[in-house]
């Protein structure tokens, strides 16, 4: 049927009455009775009626008035259609963000195990200069899946448990501080270490007072042998200790199971993973290569990153974490260990034991990679060292059998100590080289549990890095040699602890407002010169988390 246009639309004729039903003849004849003029005033209403209809949009409509009301009583409306409430998902690595708060730095023990919902993770970080950016995510190390709920700030972490296959994190006494033996002193240390960070995330070896934020509390620096009350008596070297300084004091956190998502210490653990994050190169490198020593800046990094990685399950780590375990294994000389730089031809125990130390923690956080050629290639340099002089064996730093090393400028002031004994022990151990009934381990073992070698507090002796290897290993040993050394390790420490140390004592400096240096340590030891106060500080945190750091061999 064709279209009629009425006031320019076009509009479909009606074509209902082809199915309706004839009229009847009864019907017919009752409307030929009706009047012509009731005929006439029906035809046109029934035109006013499809004239209004068909009005275009633009006619103005006469108003109309209602002549009749309806005594009927209206229905109730009908109920108003509930519509769910619309939720708003955001990207995992953006989560909500909260209104801005002011950063008060020292966190308080009030929220303990809380997440950390600051705000977006990568906002606050410079443009990260890498390819592949690290913030992408990764498939977790034990779970066949490619997603995951993860962040640099609060959320959710990767599935698998802490410590993904054979990890030992979940051992460690966390916010609870259960377990902890010295709850109060390492959180004292964890404290300094907070109240220092620098703004930017990293710990620094000579601007931590200008970063500290006890802006009221009293300076004393070193109160026992040298430097005592000079301004510069406790700083280290310049800059170029300061990543792995980094490194050393987040594990201070990590060593009691804190990470970047737990209360009271999740603000300065994601703030230092953010720093490292963006001063990792595109070969995996932290920090930059322009120092002889860097290897071991990166080692402490990356071992640093492993853990949080281990105890967050947080797979924006793991792509870093692969990356810097990469580098090391491209850095080892080939068939033996590692020395400073990449393939240098040369290796020592010292950086070979931190960089064993390092893949055991990844390995423990569930990062794979050829530990059996790094381990085959490693204990070829440690059984090389590793020789009969005077009727014991000694593990040499450079050479069979030599001397542990020290600062040229500090060589005549320290004593040597049988600090390479103690790294061969752990190396020996954690790669599986070696058990504890092996002859060699005791007899290295017997080494550091004779009186001159000790923990203790006279000015020659004092070697933190000694203290931290040598309490490693014999907490893996157990037994006696492990009570009479932690016997000595603990009381020393403890005692010369800022705040606790009987010269603070006795001014009353006791609290962080009233003391600067309460809950560190001086850096009056072998190394102090080189890391400072943030060095001694972490490290001698560390060695206090001996007790649950890593899980003993015989109990695997």
């Amino acid at each position: 049927m064709a279209m009629q246009e009425q006031h320019g639309l076009l509009v479909q004729p009606d074509a209902s009455y082809l199915d309706a039903e004839a009229p009847s003849e009864e019907n017919l004849g009752a409307v030929a009775s009706v009047p012509w003029v009731a005929v006439a005033l029906a035809v046109h209403a029934v035109l006013l009626m499809v004239a209004w209809f068909i009005m275009p949009p633009s006619a103005e409509r006469l108003p109309m008035m209602i002549t009749t009301v309806s005594n009927d009583v209206l229905p109730d409306p009908p109920p108003p259609i509930q519509q769910p409430e619309r939720q708003i998902e955001f990207p995992d690595d953006h989560p909500v963000q909260n209104e801005p708060t002011e950063d008060k730095r020292v966190q308080t023990d009030d929220d303990t195990h809380a997440e950390d919902n600051t705000n977006d993770p990568f906002k606050d970080l410079a443009k990260n200069p890498n390819e592949n950016p690290s913030d992408n995510e990764s498939p977790h190390p034990n779970k066949k899946s490619s997603t995951s709920a993860v962040g640099l700030a609060g959320g959710a972490g990767g599935g698998g448990g802490p410590g993904g296959k054979g990890g030992y994190f979940d051992k460690r006494p966390g916010p609870t501080g259960t377990g902890d033996p010295h709850k109060t002193k390492t959180d004292d240390a964890l404290r300094w270490l907070t109240d220092h960070q620098n703004r930017e995330g990293y710990w620094s070896s000579t601007q931590f007072g200008q970063d500290s934020t006890r802006t009221t509390a009293r300076h004393t620096y070193n109160v026992d042998f040298v430097n005592v009350g000079k301004a510069d008596g406790d700083t280290g070297w310049e800059a170029t200790c300061d990543a792995g300084l980094t490194g050393l004091a987040m594990l201070a956190y990590t060593g009691k199971g804190y990470d970047h998502k737990t209360a009271p210490f999740a603000r300065p653990l994601r703030q230092g993973a953010l720093y490292l994050r963006k001063i990792q190169d595109n070969d995996g490198c932290f920090g930059a290569k322009d120092d002889d020593h860097f290897m071991y800046n990166h080692a402490i990094c990356t071992m640093a990153m492993a853990e949080l990685l281990g105890l967050s399950g947080d797979l924006v780590l793991k792509p870093i974490v692969d990356r810097a375990v990469d580098f090391i294994l491209k850095a080892q000389n080939p068939g033996m260990g590692w020395r400073y730089g990449v393939r240098p031809d040369r290796n020592d125990t010292s950086v070979t034991g931190w960089m064993v130390l390092t893949l055991h923690t990844a390995e423990m956080a569930g990062v794979h990679f050829d530990k059996h050629k790094c381990y085959n290639d490693a204990t070829v340099w440690f059984e090389e060292v590793t020789v009969s002089k005077d009727g014991y064996l000694k593990t040499g730093y450079d050479s069979p059998g030599s001397d542990n090393a020290r600062l040229r400028s500090m060589s005549d002031t320290y004593d040597a100590n049988p600090s390479m004994d103690a790294i061969y022990v752990m190396s020996m151990l954690f790669m599986g080289k070696r058990d504890l009934k092996d002859q060699d381990i005791r007899s290295l073992t017997r080494v550091c549990v004779e009186k001159e070698y000790l923990p203790k507090w006279e000015h020659n002796k004092i070697d933190f890095y000694y203290w931290y290897y040598a309490s490693l290993a014999l907490y893996q040993v157990g037994g006696s040699a492990w009570d009479q050394w932690s016997n000595a390790m603990v009381k020393t420490l403890l005692d010369h602890q800022r705040g606790s140390h009987a010269k603070d004592r006795e001014a009353n400096l006791i609290t962080p407002e009233a003391l600067d240096e309460h809950g560190s340590w001086d850096p009056v030891g072998a190394w102090g010169s080189a890391g400072g106060r943030v060095y001694a500080t972490a490290i001698n945190c560390l060695t206090l988390e001996t007790f649950y750091r890593h899980q003993r061999v015989e109990d695997k």
